[in-house]
């Protein structure tokens, strides 16, 4: 297995979960070489005809070939491999369940099935756990996906009181992210303005940075929504 598989969330999150989610740090450790082949040769689907799911195939097999439906935008074959999935034994060594349900209810909610979405991570119901997000802020994240920023925004202010104060920079920044990757510019500003105020009371300079790039992302989309309206 290459290296460029290797999963790693030192990026930004959403990053993370659309490239790498539903893979153990250690996956490849864990998975032997036919295995690790088999994923490939799936993650590259040149998708002809019918989906080629089998009962043979791994769980790990079975999420590359998911992985490759939804980026060939067949939502409907994503959900219903990643649906066999979450609904099996989910005992693959190699995969983290609770990513693989996030991203179902990503494509449930991406698809305006926000009630659907929500019951997903419902761990209630028998969602794997634990998620990647705390359930306040994943269904803030599903509310958003489902273009209700409004929503989400409200959402996302009363899963502020359950995070770390610690951690309450990274978190204000990844929901200020959030926004922009969403292309809701209004909620995007004014996130973005609590971040800067954190880091002015907190001198966090290494996340100044990334504001930088974040702020400059958001002038580049609110250019070219005024170019092509």
């Amino acid at each position: 297995m290459s290296d460029d598989f290797a999963p790693s969330i030192g990026d930004n999150y959403p990053d993370y979960f659309n490239d790498e989610a539903g893979y153990l740090y250690h996956a490849w450790e864990v998975t032997s070489i036919g295995e690790a082949a088999r994923h490939d040769r799936w993650l590259h689907w040149s998708a002809d005809g019918e989906v080629p799911a089998t009962e043979a195939q791994t769980d790990l097999e079975r999420w590359a070939l998911a992985r490759r439906c939804l980026q060939l935008q067949r939502t409907e074959d994503f959900l219903s491999l990643s649906k066999s999935i979450l609904t099996g034994e989910r005992n693959h060594p190699a995969l983290h369940y609770g990513e693989i349900a996030m991203q179902h209810a990503a494509a449930l909610a991406r698809d305006a099935r926000l009630a659907d979405a929500l019951a997903a991570i419902d761990i209630g119901t028998g969602a794997p756990c634990p998620l990647p997000l705390s359930a306040a802020r994943a269904r803030a994240w599903l509310t958003l996906l489902a273009g209700q920023p409004e929503d989400a925004d409200r959402l996302y202010q009363e899963a502020l009181g359950a995070e770390p104060e610690a951690t309450m920079g990274d978190t204000l920044f990844e929901i200020a992210e959030d926004f922009v990757h969403a292309g809701a510019a209004a909620q995007a500003h004014a996130w973005i303005e609590r971040v800067e105020a954190h880091l002015a009371a907190h001198n966090d300079r290494l996340t100044e940075v990334d504001l930088e790039l974040l702020r400059n992302e958001l002038l580049a989309l609110e250019e070219a929504s005024q170019r092509f309206p």
